[in-house]
């Protein structure tokens, strides 16, 4: 559609849904994103995630949202459109729609000129998602990032992956929808704005049956207000709400009831799961079941990528108090082990219940 969804155009689609939920999606065998779309190790990647989608299908999972990776693209543009084919055709060989991110302002690049990011053997932190979190901090509070549409000479390039991702995939009744940046404001702050705006304007112009969304990932005030500029216009844009929450239960009931009470757009919450955090299986996935809310947590078979770690700044907060109530006994995120049993069988158990009542619904 070119232009912006009505709340009744909204509420006709969402209401054509099973309820959605899943995972973000990433093979476990991925050290990070650029691992997941570069051709080196594609097919034992491609491997590993038909065992995982199978596995995700048994659980009564029906959704996915992958990350499209423009470091990728930009070294190896043809290999990356051959690659996304094969995860979305994989997806639906396992009744799961994709959701597609398009932008994002985790891993940008730095400085006046563009340096991409090297294919290949990729470096492993070992911590949560593998990075260099003093330098990450470091460039962060410089403001020394920057997009690549904010690099004159990147920007074309960066447009045109967009472009032909949407061109390819805009009647494409696998894609469920188009997440148009991940985050808006995580990285850049408040130049997420005009970003937004010409990303939004673009996949538009290309006509999509599918819905556009940008995220809520701050949470929302009790009056209905949005923490910054850049999810005020993520919202002003979308056609359904996408709220990311990693906070415990009454902080996640808070934000999903004043979002429902003041905007009339159907919510689904793009990432979810924090178990240090008290963001659990047992309390968030039956709340959103009931609500009707669509959700995808974070992570499904630990891998590569360490996200059963906690993030860097619940360990920093833990060291400057002790007293922090965090749980560092538990997994961050994450459903299975390594051997695909589940990290937990009462949460394993639980999901698969909820799911079939969801489809007797």
């Amino acid at each position: 559609m070119k232009r912006q969804w009505t709340e009744q155009e909204i509420a006709a689609w969402y209401k054509s849904l099973p309820w959605l939920r899943g995972t973000n999606f990433l093979p476990s065998d991925c050290v990070n994103r650029l691992d997941m779309w570069q051709s080196i190790g594609r097919e034992e990647h491609l491997k590993t995630a038909e065992t995982e989608l199978k596995l995700s299908k048994e659980t009564g999972f029906n959704t996915v949202r992958l990350w499209c990776n423009f470091d990728v693209y930009y070294k190896e543009p043809e290999e990356f459109m051959q690659t996304l084919e094969s995860y979305i055709s994989l997806c639906a060989k396992y009744d799961h729609s994709v959701m597609l991110v398009l932008a994002y302002e985790e891993d940008l690049p730095h400085g006046e000129k563009f340096v991409p990011k090297e294919l290949g053997a990729q470096k492993e932190y070992f911590n949560h998602f593998n990075r260099d979190y003093a330098e990450q901090d470091r460039l962060l509070k410089a403001g020394a990032y920057k997009h690549y549409i904010e690099y004159p000479e990147i920007k074309p390039i960066f447009m045109e992956m967009v472009e032909r991702v949407v061109k390819k995939y805009r009647e494409d009744q696998r894609v469920l929808a188009w997440n148009v940046e991940n985050e808006p404001g995580i990285g850049i702050g408040d130049r997420a704005v005009p970003l937004l705006e010409e990303l939004f304007a673009l996949v538009r112009s290309l006509d999509p049956v599918q819905p556009l969304a940008a995220d809520i990932w701050r949470g929302v005030q009790e009056d209905g207000t949005f923490n910054s500029l850049s999810e005020a216009k993520a919202y002003e844009l979308s056609d359904f709400i996408s709220f990311h929450s990693y906070s415990k239960y009454e902080w996640f009931l808070t934000g999903l009831y004043t979002l429902k009470k003041y905007y009339n757009r159907p919510i689904i919450v793009t990432e979810w799961l924090n178990r240090c955090n008290h963001n659990t299986v047992e309390e968030i996935y039956p709340l959103m079941m009931i609500e009707n809310v669509g959700c995808y947590c974070w992570g499904f078979v630990q891998g590569r990528t360490y996200t059963t770690e906690p993030w860097d700044a619940l360990w920093q907060q833990a060291e400057e108090n002790p007293n922090v109530d965090f749980d560092f006994t538990k997994w961050q995120h994450e459903l299975y082990r390594k051997n695909l049993h589940p990290y937990n069988p009462r949460e394993i158990n639980l999901i698969k219940r909820f799911n079939a009542l969801a489809d007797k619904k």
